[in-house]
């Protein structure tokens, strides 16, 4: 499923597989992930040899008060971290958590934002994370959920993220192909290249993110 997905994207792309990592799960069990991931990357770099790069990091669920396998989900070369939390997180214990990553050392990327409660309830919340440092990473398969697509839209329009992720969990997932290009050409504000290319190349560079909003920082744009 991975590899016919792949196929559609565009020459000279770098596709960076994030599986599923908890700050609670044993090294046991985190050992036995990182090593099956690395070995579907190398699986996937002898089907795809010169036209397309692969990286695997991870992404990060925190919660409670384990904060730990940070260098297994950190992107390669860089100091930036993906992690998500629970739907219900408060705004309160993301600031918290945001904080404590932070001072180890790390730049949290926030994952799907749009489906967290404080941010569709505040989604100008992003701005204060941005400044202290985090990038904030909309979900593309989020705009298939009634739930969550009406957030995942304004976030775009108003330039309160940083990039836009496949989250490609199916074939029937959006990819970072025409198809979508063309979804967003309807609400995003933010230019398609900046969303796909500009802002990914600044974290696969270990580069600092701007503050957001995207579209007052016309340097980037």
């Amino acid at each position: 499923m991975i590899c016919r997905m792949i196929d559609k994207l565009e020459i000279n792309s770098t596709v960076v597989f994030t599986p599923h990592y908890s700050s609670s799960m044993s090294k046991r069990i985190i050992h036995s992930r990182t090593e099956r991931a690395n070995r579907f990357q190398d699986r996937v770099e002898e089907e795809f040899p010169e036209a397309l790069s692969f990286l695997t990091s991870g992404e990060l669920m925190v919660r409670g008060h384990f904060l730990k396998h940070m260098e297994q989900v950190r992107y390669p070369g860089t100091g930036w971290v993906l992690i998500e939390f629970g739907t219900a997180v408060t705004w309160i214990e993301t600031l918290i958590q945001v904080r404590r990553i932070i001072s180890k050392g790390y730049y949290p990327l926030i994952a799907h934002p749009e489906r967290y409660r404080w941010c569709r309830r505040k989604r100008s919340r992003l701005i204060k994370l941005s400044k202290m440092g985090c990038g904030a990473l909309v979900s593309a398969r989020s705009l298939s959920f009634q739930k969550y697509a009406s957030t995942a839209r304004n976030l775009l329009r108003d330039g309160l993220c940083h990039a836009i992720c496949s989250d490609a969990h199916s074939p029937r997932d959006y990819i970072l192909d025409k198809k979508l290009e063309k979804k967003l050409e309807g609400f995003s504000r933010i230019p398609w290249s900046v969303i796909t290319r500009t802002m990914p190349e600044l974290i696969l560079n270990d580069m600092k993110l701007p503050e957001l909003p995207l579209l007052e920082q016309k340097k980037v744009l």
